[in-house]
């Protein structure tokens, strides 16, 4: 059922998205309507091996209230949360619940959080630090999963006569201060036994130009745009997270107002969202599938999801490596003056009791 609705979805899906909006705004491209309710819940049910009451009972739930529709937000770098919508998962995680789920595209991250600022999104899935600079800025939403986290996909790329951190020393390296390859870079940076002070940063958005050019020696960014170069033989990936236990997370919102309102609901959502990460770590052929989907929908390139998500972690429960990287990169924000309320704690950032209610910690 999956694959054929994946097919029709994301030719219908494809189409609708070569209008989408510019910058700032979103398009609702497209509706799923879940049957009415059938009955309430039967709490009756008693906690079996493996799993706990909690998540039993929310199997059995059904929400059967007035009509709700539910808005979710996604960009076309992030996904678990597209697929979950797009290959059914949740239809069938909310089967004859009185719901109505609605896929809204955006171009960028403050975009998302200002459509969370306006109401207009109950769920969606960005950058960590984008997510923690909308909490920071009181938009009414916090980080209650994630959809994976990566080591690769920022890596720090040089030339080729840099290999090893003494060659590093004095290298004009290109990043975009105050993003998320700025913070995975220091961190290279330390886990080679050097800082921001051995290196001369250059500060610009237009990383692979200066590094083609040659006006810089290395740049830290989104590994998709260095592939013609490193296929080329002209640079090298030096260093990724895979040395320094650092990883770029995907993080997966909620609304505060709705989670707060709807738990069980949030609950399901987010284990919807495991089931997609299940299924696309099942195997090969399924992350293909899944990419290719993408592809579709997104108008990207195939190639672009499996260079920048192959072989990542993928799951809905933060890890403890996520957790860390998290409370790094909030200090990081706040030490470059990043964030509107800098008294912000992770407390304020995150809300683990809906993994919990859904079983999934």
């Amino acid at each position: 059922m999956k694959k054929a609705l994946a097919l029709g979805l994301s030719l219908c899906m494809a189409a609708s998205m070569i209008g989408c909006s510019s910058a700032g705004e979103s398009e609702t491209v497209s509706e799923t309507t879940v049957a009415e309710s059938t009955g309430a819940a039967d709490s009756g049910e008693t906690e079996s091996a493996g799993e706990t009451a909690e998540a039993v009972s929310l199997d059995e739930y059904v929400y059967d209230g007035e009509p709700l529709e539910i808005h979710l937000g996604d960009i076309n770098s992030q996904f678990p949360l597209n697929l979950a919508y797009n290959l059914g998962f949740l239809e069938e995680e909310f089967e004859g619940s009185n719901v109505t789920f609605t896929m809204d595209y955006f171009q960028n991250g403050p975009a998302i959080s200002e459509a969370f600022a306006s109401g207009d999104l109950d769920f969606a899935e960005f950058g960590e630090q984008a997510a923690i600079s909308g909490i920071s800025a009181d938009y009414g939403y916090k980080i209650i999963g994630r959809n994976c986290d990566t080591e690769t996909m920022y890596p720090l790329v040089v030339n080729m006569d840099i290999t090893d951190a003494e060659s590093l020393k004095g290298a004009k390296i290109a990043v975009s201060v105050g993003t998320s390859a700025h913070y995975l870079l220091l961190s290279y940076l330390e886990s080679m036994g050097l800082s921001e002070y051995d290196i001369e940063l250059v500060n610009t958005n237009d990383t692979v130009t200066l590094l083609a050019s040659g006006e810089v020696q290395g740049a830290a960014d989104q590994m998709a745009k260095f592939s013609s170069l490193i296929d080329a033989g002209e640079v090298h990936v030096l260093a990724d997270g895979t040395a320094s236990q650092t990883c770029q997370i995907s993080a997966f919102v909620g609304r505060n107002e709705f989670c707060e309102q709807y738990p069980e609901i949030t609950a399901k959502i987010l284990r919807a969202v495991q089931n997609v990460d299940d299924w696309m770590a099942e195997s090969e052929e399924n992350q293909k599938e899944a990419f290719s989907t993408l592809a579709e929908i997104t108008q990207r390139e195939e190639e672009w999801f499996s260079t920048m998500y192959g072989g990542s972690n993928f799951g809905a429960d933060l890890t403890e490596q996520d957790l860390r990287v998290l409370e790094e990169v909030l200090q990081f924000m706040k030490d470059n003056e990043l964030l509107s309320n800098p008294d912000i704690t992770m407390d304020d950032v995150l809300d683990l009791s809906y993994l919990e209610l859904a079983g999934l910690r």
